[in-house]
C-alpha cells in the first residue's frame, strides 16, 4: 500500500489540505452565519439579528485559552496539532447531528437553536485554532502568502456553497435534514486529516507504528512558561498595532453580519434564500481573486495589500451610505457588494500573513491563536455594540460608521514597521537563550 506524502513533502499537498481543513470550517460559518441570518432578516428587527450571529459566533473567541492548551498537551507520535484537528473535526460532525435533533427552527424559540449553534461553533473554532498552529508549523516564510490565499479561498468556498445550499434547504427539509448534510459534508472532509500527516515517519493512527518527528522549538515548556513568553511578545508596540488595526476591521464585520442581510431583504428586496446565493457568487469570486492575488502579496508586501484594502473598503462604504439614491439601481449595489467582498478578502490574506509574520517562534502557535481569537471577540463585541443601537439608525448611517471603522484601520496601519518589530524579536529570544544558561 502506497503511503500518502507528509505535508512537509510536497507543496501542493500542503495548499490542498490546508484549504480542505478551511472548507470545512467553513461549512457551519455557511449556515449560521449565511443561511440562517438570511432567513431571519425575512421575520425579525435588525437587533435581533445583531444579537443572534454575535452569540452564535462568541466561541470564535475561546481560542484564546485552546492556544496554550494545545501547545501544553500533545501528542507528537501523530503530529504537532493532527490529533487536535482530528478530534474537533469528530466533534464537530457530532455537535451538527446534536442539531439536526432540535427540530424545526422556531422564530418565537431561538434559544435552544442559539446554544446549540454556539457548541457547533466552539468545535469549528478548535478545529481553527489546531489548523492554524499546524500551518504556522509547516508553512515555510516565502509561502504564507499563497498558502493564506489557498486557505482563505477554502473557508470562502465552503461558507458560500454550504451558505446557498443551506439556504435552498432550510425552507425544504428544515433545520434537522439542513444539518445532517452539513455533517456529512464535514465527514467527508475528515478522510484527508486522517490520512495525511505533518512530517514524516509520525504515526498515521495511534495504533499504528510511527516517532515523533524532530522539531526546531521545544516541546516540554510548562503553562507558566509559554504564557510568560506570550505576554512578552503580544505587548511589542508592532503587535500592539496591528491587534488594533484589527479591532476595527473587526468591528466592522460585525456589524456588516447583521446590516448586510438586512439591507437585502428591505431596501433590495431579496428574499432570504436569495441573499444567501447572492453572498455566495460574491464570496467565490472574491475568493478566487484572492488565489490570484496572493502571490503578489508575498512579493510586494502584506502591509501594501492591507492599506490599499482598508482605503479601498472605506470608500466604498462611504459612497454607498451617501448616495441612498441609487440604492434601487441593481448594478451599483452589485457593483459595490463586489467591491465590499474583494477589499475584505484581500484585508483576511494580508492581515493573516502579517500576524504569521510577528509570530516568535517559541511561543508561535499560541501566539497566533491569540490574535485569531482577539479578532473574533472584536466581531463579537462590534456585533453586540451595534444591537445596543441598530433600531435607532438608518442604513446610510450604518454605512458610514462601517467604512469610518475601516478607514481609522488604515491610519493605524501608517504606524505599522515589521522591521522594527524583527529586531525586538532578537533580542528577546537573546534574552531568552542568556537566561536559560546555566550560573557560573
Amino acid at each position: 500500500m502506497a503511503v500518502v506524502p507528509a505535508l512537509t513533502e510536497r507543496r501542493w499537498l500542503r495548499f490542498g489540505a490546508f484549504t480542505a481543513f478551511y472548507f470545512a470550517q467553513g461549512i457551519p460559518i455557511g449556515l449560521l452565519m449565511v443561511a440562517v441570518p438570511g432567513w431571519l432578516a425575512e421575520q425579525v428587527s435588525m437587533a435581533d439579528l445583531a444579537v443572534f450571529t454575535s452569540v452564535v459566533f462568541a466561541p470564535w473567541g475561546l481560542k484564546l485559552v485552546a492556544g496554550p492548551f494545545m501547545d501544553r498537551f500533545k501528542f507528537l507520535p501523530m503530529g504537532f496539532r493532527r490529533p487536535w484537528v482530528m478530534a474537533a473535526q469528530v466533534s464537530l460532525i457530532a455537535s451538527l447531528l446534536a442539531m439536526a435533533t432540535l427540530g424545526p427552527l422556531d422564530v418565537q424559540s431561538l434559544g435552544p437553536f442559539m446554544v446549540a449553534g454556539f457548541v457547533v461553533n466552539a468545535f469549528a473554532a478548535t478545529q481553527d485554532v489546531a489548523v492554524d498552529g499546524m500551518a504556522i508549523d509547516i508553512l515555510p516564510e516565502d509561502e504564507r502568502g499563497r498558502a493564506n490565499a489557498f486557505m482563505a479561498f477554502g473557508q470562502v468556498a465552503g461558507s458560500s456553497t454550504y451558505g446557498a445550499l443551506c439556504g435552498t434547504l432550510l425552507p425544504l427539509v428544515d433545520l434537522p435534514g439542513t444539518a445532517l448534510v452539513c455533517a456529512a459534508s464535514v465527514a467527508v472532509i475528515f478522510v484527508v486529516v486522517a490520512v495525511v500527516r505533518e512530517r514524516p515517519g509520525e504515526r498515521t493512527f495511534p495504533w499504528t507504528t510511527g516517532e515523533p518527528a524532530p522539531r526546531a522549538e521545544a516541546t516540554g515548556e510548562g503553562i507558566l512558561d509559554i504564557f510568560r513568553d506570550l505576554v512578552r511578545v503580544l505587548i511589542l508596540p508592532m503587535s500592539l498595532v496591528l491587534v488594533a488595526v484589527e479591532f476595527l476591521n473587526r468591528v466592522r464585520d460585525g456589524i456588516a453580519t447583521a446590516v448586510f442581510p438586512k439591507f437585502a431583504v428591505d431596501v433590495v428586496g431579496l428574499t432570504g434564500e436569495d441573499y444567501s446565493h447572492y453572498v455566495g457568487v460574491l464570496a467565490i469570486v472574491s475568493a478566487v481573486a484572492g488565489v490570484i492575488l496572493g502571490p503578489l502579496i508575498d512579493r510586494s508586501g502584506a502591509r501594501r495589500f492591507l492599506l490599499i484594502a482598508l482605503v479601498a473598503g472605506s470608500l466604498v462604504h462611504v459612497g454607498v451610505g451617501l448616495l441612498s439614491g441609487f440604492w434601487q439601481d441593481p448594478w451599483f449595489v452589485a457593483a459595490a457588494a463586489l467591491l465590499v467582498y474583494i477589499a475584505s478578502q484581500l484585508i483576511f490574506i494580508s492581515i493573516i500573513a502579517l500576524f504569521m509574520n510577528l509570530c516568535w517562534t517559541a511561543v508561535a502557535a499560541t501566539q497566533f491563536s491569540v490574535y485569531m481569537a482577539l479578532a473574533n471577540v472584536s466581531r463579537t463585541i462590534g456585533g453586540m455594540a451595534f444591537a445596543t443601537v441598530a433600531n435607532r439608525l438608518s442604513f446610510g448611517q450604518d454605512f458610514l460608521i462601517m467604512g469610518g471603522l475601516l478607514m481609522a484601520a488604515a491610519v493605524l496601519l501608517l504606524f505599522f514597521n515589521e522591521r522594527s518589530h524583527a529586531e525586538r524579536l532578537d533580542r528577546l529570544k537573546t534574552d531568552r537563550e542568556t537566561a536559560s544558561l546555566p550560573a557560573t
